[in-house]
């Protein structure tokens, strides 16, 4: 026990310093480069002397970062969460269409507010409340889907299925933009939102999301010993006095909160909740939760600051080019990897 704690130690040491490496490069890196020199000038004395790049890692490459930083840990324990309420390592928000139902609940939110002029683009909690009434209504219909499939593959594809419903209903809702009067530049951004983008998100945005993130992540940690009862079995856990009802409701909107708060801000991002919950237990070589949590939230930081650099013209595409959404790094990364684990779950002992 002590070996592994101190091993669970170090690795937490090496992921932090790896996290605030990518988050240096995150800063640095872009369009414009800008010195590792400077940006200590600017933390130090708040301005690196020339404002342009006072601008730009102000109003741009810190926002996005800390966004980054924040909506990965949220999402690898929302992953998490939901690994541990179907006791599978498959599940995941946005595979299983809580993502896809948040974003419907914010699609509709922004146009029904622009047809009836109430609010858009000023409210920043009406984005986050209908991102919660769509994340929770899909998670409804999925639990009570799998009170009758067995199989999580079976529920993997109605997760998908929800999702393309979803995006159907999206799709609809855009396609009245002309009706409704909006913006190109509006519909251009959220048409770009709704592929997963960190680009405009502001400071604001990102500490009104790190603080309801840090809350649940918190609220979750605290529940480690009853996940881990939970993992063994419903009987197990009544056995040691543990109430399932309240403990599956606590998950679920500990669950949906978190990836509506991020959806609200970031739209859908995939495969972190997925695979960050998985390379952490791997990584850790235990499925404690009290050491797998904290674990989870750095390498859920660290795949997604990485793949927010990755979608940046000049790092893998032309200076030139308009910037990648982020599905397209995560879903070339994070895919392979979920199907190794879906071919050799039993072999890796997950």
């Amino acid at each position: 026990m002590i070996l592994l704690k101190f091993k669970i130690f170090i690795i937490s040491i090496i992921l932090f310093f790896i996290l605030v490496l990518f988050s240096i490069l995150s800063i640095t890196t872009g369009t414009i480069k800008i010195d590792t020199e400077k940006i200590f000038n600017y933390f130090l004395s708040g301005t690196t002397g020339n404002s342009l790049y006072d601008n730009i890692i102000g109003k741009c490459r810190i926002p996005r970062t800390v966004g980054a930083i924040f909506a990965g840990m949220g999402l690898a324990v929302a992953g998490l969460l939901m690994q541990s309420f179907f006791r599978n390592p498959l599940a995941d928000p946005y595979l299983i269409g809580v993502s896809s139902g948040a974003s419907l609940g914010v699609a509709l939110y922004v146009f029904t507010s622009l047809l009836f002029k109430f609010g858009f683009p000023k409210s920043i909690w009406g984005f986050i409340l209908s991102a919660y009434i769509g994340a929770l209504f899909t998670m409804l219909i999925v639990i009570s889907l799998a009170k009758k499939v067995k199989q999580i593959t079976t529920l993997l594809i109605v997760g998908i299925m929800i999702s393309y419903i979803s995006s159907g209903l999206i799709t609809i809702v855009i396609s009245f933009s002309d009706f409704i009067g909006v913006d190109n530049n509006v519909l251009a951004s959220f048409i770009m939102w709704g592929f997963g983008t960190l680009n405009n998100i502001t400071l604001k945005q990102s500490t009104i999301m790190g603080v309801i993130v840090l809350l649940c992540c918190f609220i979750t940690f605290f529940l480690s010993k009853y996940l881990d009862t939970y993992l063994l079995g419903e009987n197990y856990a009544r056995s040691l006095g543990v109430n399932i009802k309240n403990l599956r409701v606590t998950i679920i909107l500990l669950s949906c909160m978190i990836t509506a708060t991020i959806v609200a801000f970031t739209g859908p991002i995939g495969f972190v909740g997925l695979v960050c919950p998985i390379v952490t237990r791997l990584l850790c070589g235990t499925s404690k939760h009290l050491y797998v949590i904290p674990n989870a939230m750095l390498i859920g930081s660290i795949f997604l600051v990485m793949a927010d650099i990755l979608v940046r013209p000049g790092v893998i595409i032309p200076s030139t080019n308009p910037e990648l959404p982020l599905m397209c790094p995560l879903a070339v990364i994070g895919a392979p990897i979920a199907i190794y684990i879906y071919l050799k779950k039993r072999d890796i002992g997950i």
